[in-house]
């Protein structure tokens, strides 16, 4: 990979922490509703595994899928509308903050339950291999659904179906508050993927170089038919697990250890050790990119909220079936 798309990455990864930080700002001030999982600290994931995707390939996130489908290519501005619930929004006020979806961009949606977002991929990468094309299809998941179902009956078929997907475990070492360790028999469950047969790898899920090339290599082996892959990324979220979680649960100095690891940090004195970029350069696109977020906030904030008979619209893809679909008539 060429050093030039490291500034790429420093403003995908600035974007996703000036709207996670945007976000939580304007909820803790009461103006939107539902609910928020953050994952601040994770940036480098996303944005690295979602750069070695193309526009027509697709994913799957989690209940903690901001930044994954900034990432894969949803606008900040519909995502925000999103959150507020206005029309404007990548889903029309119907997803909030755990679903936002863009199939225009390949995002199968993030998704508010555990491990739900495996199958989902699994079957875009299934329509892949029958459609015969070189798409391929990533999922997102995170270590409460290591010991789900679904991502083990996904990662069965498909190794039993050689299909063109991409497995991303967002190790941030907890599930909500559960340490790995008392919810996991096998810790290293990377030695689960090397049982269904398929390459298991495990990333410093902080560096955002790594996990790029890491994830990039598994797409072309997925794109020439060689199969699905297992990367495990080691992170971890500077917040609780939720919204409500101060995340005080957690050994203080283990926070502490992991946020002087931050991707953000890391990558930023990464250009400037090479030479990309100045103090000033980098500064400019933090301001600029929470300048965007102030807009979209702006933005949201004016836009209508959906009216009630729109909450049975768009639902179809063909319009005139969905109506037909709503009132009973069979097709």
């Amino acid at each position: 990979m060429h050093q030039d798309r490291w500034i790429d990455f420093y403003r995908t990864m600035t974007r996703i922490r000036a709207f996670e930080r945007t976000a939580r700002e304007v909820y803790t001030a009461g103006k939107l509703p539902g609910f928020l999982h953050l994952s601040i600290g994770q940036e480098a994931i996303a944005t690295g595994a979602c750069a070695a995707l193309r526009s027509d390939d697709f994913m799957a996130s989690t209940h903690r899928g901001h930044g994954d489908t900034i990432a894969k290519g949803v606008s900040v501005e519909s995502a925000m509308a999103e959150l507020y619930g206005r029309v404007t929004g990548s889903c029309r006020a119907k997803g909030g903050s755990m679903h936002i979806a863009d199939f225009s961009q390949g995002i199968l949606g993030a998704n508010g339950i555990i491990a739900a977002g495996v199958p989902i991929a699994v079957g875009a990468a299934l329509s892949c291999k029958l459609r015969k094309t070189d798409q391929v299809a990533l999922a997102f998941f995170g270590d409460g659904a290591t010991g789900s179902g679904p991502l083990h009956e996904g990662m069965n078929m498909s190794m039993l179906w050689q299909l063109p997907m991409i497995f991303v475990r967002q190790n941030n070492r907890y599930a909500e508050s559960t340490p790995l360790v008392e919810h996991t028999g096998i810790v290293d469950v990377v030695q689960w993927a090397c049982g269904y047969g398929m390459p298991g790898i495990r990333v410093d899920g902080n560096d955002v170089v790594e996990v790029y090339n890491t994830v990039y290599t598994a797409v072309e082996r997925a794109r020439m038919g060689g199969g699905p892959t297992f990367i495990d990324c080691e992170t971890y979220r500077h917040y609780g697990h939720n919204i409500g979680d101060p995340g005080t649960g957690r050994p203080k100095d283990e926070v502490e250890a992991w946020k002087a690891r931050d991707p953000l940090e890391r990558h930023r004195e990464r250009i400037l050790a090479a030479g990309l970029a100045t103090e000033a350069d980098l500064d400019t696109i933090d301001a600029e990119e929470q300048a965007r977020m102030d807009a979209a906030v702006a933005a949201a904030e004016a836009a209508p909220k959906p009216e009630l008979h729109e909450a049975l619209e768009g639902l179809y893809v063909d319009e005139q079936l969905g109506k037909q679909a709503l009132q009973g008539v069979r097709p």
